[in-house]
């Protein structure tokens, strides 16, 4: 069934926004598909870009990258959906290996990782923010969704629950995955502790907690091993 499943998908990829779908193809391979995601009133969805429609790139696992005009990210339900035929799919990211969305000169990366060895709380894709030889630069996304406080004597306070979207960063050095706190002053602190990034943390003014001062900390730091320059 999986290999079925696969197999159709890749069918369907390959043909583009243009293939006719048949409908009760869809329905028979609901394996790799799930048609229009049922929103409860008042849900808060969050996505990348405000859900806009953009081109991309999926690569499916054992198969070809291939390009698609309707692409977006799902950060709620952490999952890929397409638009064909005017219809909304979304993707069981068991299939995918990676996918890129384009947005003007941007390019979002996002890659899944082996989450037995990294962990992350059944997060199933993280963007590459920084793709090196020796460090990779992660950002992923949590929906963290918590209780308000409300006083049943005084009726006073909110009774919903509030929905909020969190951004974490971390990085891998091939072996491992490791979560880089959330202030600069602790990042700094904690990359300090690894010999290739800390004469470099010392020597420059990066503010950490700002996300381009990180990718350039390690797109230089990952340049100066691939040079074979001294990093003591």
């Amino acid at each position: 069934m999986r290999l079925c499943s696969l197999i159709f998908l890749l069918f369907v990829l390959l043909q583009n926004a243009v293939a006719q779908i048949n409908d009760s193809y869809l329905t028979r391979y609901n394996e790799v598909y799930t048609v229009d995601r049922v929103i409860e009133k008042d849900e808060k969805v969050f996505y990348l870009l405000d859900g806009q429609w953009m081109p991309g790139m999926i690569s499916i696992i054992g198969g070809k990258e291939n390009l698609l005009q309707e692409i977006r990210y799902n950060l709620q339900a952490d999952q890929i959906e397409i638009r064909l035929n005017g219809k909304v799919y979304t993707l069981d990211h068991k299939y995918v290996d990676k996918f890129y969305i384009s947005s003007g000169v941007n390019k979002y990366n996002f890659n899944q990782l082996n989450l037995g060895l990294f962990d992350l709380d059944k997060t199933n894709y993280v963007q590459v923010l920084s793709d090196g030889n020796d460090f990779d630069l992660f950002k992923y996304y949590r929906v963290i969704k918590s209780q308000l406080s409300f006083n049943p004597v005084l009726q006073t306070g909110p009774k919903k629950s509030k929905t909020t979207l969190e951004v974490f960063y971390g990085f891998s050095d091939m072996r491992t995955f490791k979560e880089l706190p959330n202030s600069g002053r602790k990042r700094s602190k904690f990359l300090k502790k690894i010999p290739q990034f800390k004469k470099f943390i010392v020597d420059s003014d990066l503010d950490l907690s700002k996300e381009k001062d990180l990718i350039n900390l390690f797109t230089i730091v990952n340049n100066k091993i691939t040079t074979n320059e001294n990093i003591k």
